[in-house]
């Protein structure tokens, strides 16, 4: 039989919220609310091991797409700045390490829409900083060996940007 896991976190992870996406139109993002949701994506290279130099490598165009996303309707601010408290508050009772392990990993969220503010910190903004994660490098740190990078070229470049893998021979 499954083990039904607890919704972790406090009053702010467990507060109802509507499904639909936090309301963020008019409102801007500051620098400390950057350098936090920045910490947030750290975090997701630190808890799998797969992005080097502390994703530094990354920040321009995870900065671009948090402008984009931030800046153009539908705003994406009130779910940044909802992850920034709903972080706050894991840190608060885990401390740093196993507050983005739980967050990431052991979350308790049941499927389904999001119902709570750790929900909708999860699939708004954890989950999209991953899939870019992913997409920038991270995939090729878990040993993607014909892999430079999903984001890459033109698209109508007139020569293939993909190279097949041909492994080393072994000459034992």
């Amino acid at each position: 039989m499954d083990k039904v896991m607890e919704l972790i976190g406090g009053p702010v992870c467990q507060a109802k919220v509507d499904s639909s996406l936090l309301p963020g139109d008019g409102q801007a993002l500051t620098h400390a609310n950057k350098e936090a949701l920045w910490e947030i994506f750290k975090q997701i290279a630190v808890i799998w091991k797969n992005v080097r130099y502390e994703s530094s490598n990354l920040k321009s165009s995870w900065l671009e797409m948090l402008q984009q996303k931030s800046e153009l309707a539908p705003s994406y601010t009130g779910e940044y700045i909802n992850a920034i408290y709903v972080v706050r508050e894991l840190v608060a009772m885990y401390g740093e390490q196993q507050a983005y392990r739980k967050l990431f990993l052991e979350n308790g969220i049941p499927p389904g829409p999001p119902g709570t503010r750790l929900a909708h910190a999860k699939r708004y903004v954890v989950d999209e900083f991953i899939k870019l994660q992913v997409m920038m490098s991270g995939f090729k740190h878990f040993g993607g060996k014909n892999y430079h990078g999903y984001v890459k070229g033109s698209r109508y470049n007139e020569h293939a940007l993909v190279r097949q893998y041909e492994p080393k021979e072994n000459n034992s």
